[in-house]
């Protein structure tokens, strides 16, 4: 396949490396420090790490040339019913808040452990994450999937607070707290905690390949569909 790239900092040049390395071209390439503005004529799929702001420009491009998108961008998912609209039903739209495939397998392993806890009030339950300092947002897309996770399983709670906490922590709320710091951190964990004992469910990546390559199979797996897809869909989960 010929794929384009929005974005070409820390992901879009592994997304570049591996795609190639499975026999893909990318001769589209649009970022401020790597910028082709040529048409995305020939085309079949392009993949977003961009900006939130960029998101619905680049599906728009995209649209108009009937050409396919993924998109990895986090921060934009309050405009996610613009990018259905933009999208329609004129090309294949897959995105998704973390599109590793053994992420994508920690989220089930916590909606389980969510659905076992609920029947155990004396379990409390927090959250935490770790990425390197060029994440652009916080929490990141991976911990609102997460938070959404825990609030959707666990009837006792029916709130998330992210920022730093100067009184006590209601029962109903989940603590989901985000750090930043490293050239290269991706971490997530979740624990469940009582007075006898902690049960915590981690996932830890050692680089960002993981990541990558499950945007470039998405692609894969995308072209020549049409419509809004996630993760779960590709993945058959």
């Amino acid at each position: 396949m010929k794929i384009a790239l929005f974005g070409y900092g820390g992901m879009g040049q592994v997304v570049k490396r591996l795609a190639e390395e499975r026999g893909h071209e990318v001769p589209f390439i649009i970022d401020p420090s790597k910028s082709n503005d040529g048409d995305l004529g020939g085309v079949d799929v392009a993949i977003d790490f961009s900006l939130p702001d960029a998101v619905m420009e680049n599906a728009r491009k995209c649209t108009d040339a009937g050409v396919d998108l993924v998109v990895g961008t986090t921060g934009w998912y309050e405009r996610l019913d613009e990018l259905r609209e933009i999208v329609g039903n004129e090309i294949g739209c897959l995105w998704s808040s973390n599109f590793s495939i053994g992420v994508n397998l920690y989220f089930k392993i916590v909606e389980e452990a969510a659905r076992l806890m609920n029947d155990f009030d004396e379990y409390d339950v927090w959250g935490q994450e770790i990425h390197h300092t060029g994440k652009a947002d916080s929490p990141s897309g991976t911990a609102k999937s997460l938070e959404k996770i825990l609030l959707e399983r666990l009837d006792r709670k029916d709130a998330v607070v992210e920022d730093k906490l100067d009184r006590r922590r209601e029962d109903n709320e989940i603590h989901f707290s985000s750090v930043r710091g490293g050239p290269v951190n991706f971490k997530h964990e979740i624990g469940f905690d009582s007075a006898a004992d902690t049960i915590t469910v981690s996932h830890s990546a050692r680089n960002r390949d993981g990541y990558a390559l499950g945007a470039v199979q998405a692609a894969e797996w995308l072209h020549g569909k049409k419509g809004m897809y996630e993760m779960s869909d590709f993945l058959n989960l």
